[in-house]
């Protein structure tokens, strides 16, 4: 057997190198996208409902489509599908870019795009996903995930930090054509990829095959323990973090008592942290068992609110600003420890034949998961403080997962 190493997974993985640099060039256009369409249709609209509208409108597709995009992988050529969704998102956004520049684009006309491009990526993600056990070793998952997860982080913070500058140099019009740019040179990168006949074989596509498929992916969901378990795990990850990511701002400002300085700290931590944390899985996962890792993991992150509160007790500044880049920045490591081992479990222990069928059930769920925790959130900020909130959830985060550590599809991943 191979070793499992980053040096090993890029000398001897051709294809997983053309999907690490589609995925790392890709994800710096979704963070450039996310900041230029923000600032775009504010200044189209002035209305801060209408980022909302267009915000849930991109999750949409995601909850409804993926699970149906995800029985399609293997009725379809998967390196074809992602070359023609990248081309596809890619001149979505050059429509885009043409209507703001022409200066007829419309609100109306942001929200049809905005749904086309989130239904594209709807097929896209599950074929990416499916497209894994087709081009590398199963030793090499580990690395190869995390890795890719790795480069995406740094790729996005990148992203991020260039947008103001793109956007402030260009306009919105030029960082939308570098977006663009991203999705058509991740689609020409793909277009490299060399399948083995015998694993890309697919199955002519019928309706009534297509329903049965559909059928057996929602019905193995629902049969297998570890399906289930690895699936709740996303969704509670998503659930018990999103205190600390929504309420950022309110925790910075009524409980620590800093200015918006401190949001950029934090943001940047936790960022780096999970970067260090994608990076760092492999080792780690040498000396803890993927149960190790998904329970005890999840354990710490809800310890990580009672340290939040412990930062508000230190007396001075300058130790609060300290205290939080030094909590943000190991919460982003567990954090992304925790959703790496998660896609690891995912890939490594569902049937090849089903992971494209069930990986677009685990996503819509765990996308739906963050809108509906973020409605029960605003209403519990209403009758509780930060204090109380974060103690609530951090008891909560902890017990649940103990919990999740006696599901029997636990029994799996003792080794």
């Amino acid at each position: 057997m191979k070793p499992d190493t980053y040096g090993n997974v890029l000398k001897t993985e051709k294809n997983f190198r053309y999907v690490l640099a589609a995925n790392g060039i890709s994800r710096f256009g979704d963070s450039l996208d996310a900041i230029a369409y923000s600032w775009m249709v504010y200044q189209l609209t002035g209305s801060k409902a209408w980022l909302s509208v267009i915000l849930g409108v991109n999750m949409i597709p995601t909850v409804l489509f993926q699970p149906l995009g995800g029985a399609l992988t293997e009725y379809f050529n998967k390196k074809k599908v992602l070359v023609n969704c990248d081309i596809c998102r890619g001149l979505i956004v050059l429509i885009t870019c043409g209507l703001m520049v022409s200066g007829v684009l419309a609100p109306w006309h942001l929200l049809a795009l905005t749904f086309l491009n989130s239904s594209v990526e709807s097929l896209r993600v599950p074929n990416g996903l499916a497209v894994l056990p087709q081009i590398l070793e199963k030793e090499n998952y580990k690395s190869a995930i995390s890795l890719d997860q790795g480069v995406r982080r740094i790729t996005e913070l990148t992203g991020m930090g260039c947008a103001g500058i793109i956007i402030g140099g260009f306009g919105v019009g030029g960082a939308l054509l570098v977006d663009a740019a991203t999705f058509l040179a991740s689609g020409w990168l793909l277009s490299f990829l060399k399948i083995d006949p015998k694993k890309g074989k697919k199955k002519p596509f019928q309706i009534k095959n297509y329903l049965i498929s559909l059928k057996e992916g929602f019905s193995y969901f629902r049969k297998s323990d570890l399906a289930m378990m690895v699936c709740a795990i996303c969704v509670l990850q998503n659930l018990c973090t999103l205190p600390i990511e929504n309420l950022r701002a309110a925790y910075i400002c009524e409980y620590l008592g800093l200015d918006v300085m401190a949001m950029s700290v934090g943001g940047t931590a936790v960022t780096i942290g999970m970067i260090a944390g994608a990076f760092l899985l492999p080792v780690l996962s040498k000396k803890v068992s993927e149960k190790g890792l998904l329970i005890y993991g999840g354990v710490l992150i809800g310890l990580f609110y009672f340290l939040y509160l412990l930062i508000g007790l230190i007396p001075f500044t300058g130790g609060k600003y300290v205290g939080y880049f030094v909590t943000a920045l190991f919460f982003g490591v567990m954090n992304a420890m925790v959703g790496v081992a998660v896609q690891v479990v995912f890939v490594s222990r569902t049937p090849e034949a089903l992971v494209g069928r069930i990986g677009g059930i685990f996503n819509a769920l765990a996308c739906s998961s963050v809108p509906v925790g973020s409605f029960v959130l605003a209403g519990l900020t209403t009758a509780l403080s930060i204090r109380e909130l974060y103690l609530v959830m951090g008891f909560l985060s902890m017990v649940i997962f103990m919990l999740i550590g006696q599901w029997k599809g636990m029994a799996d991943l003792e080794g």
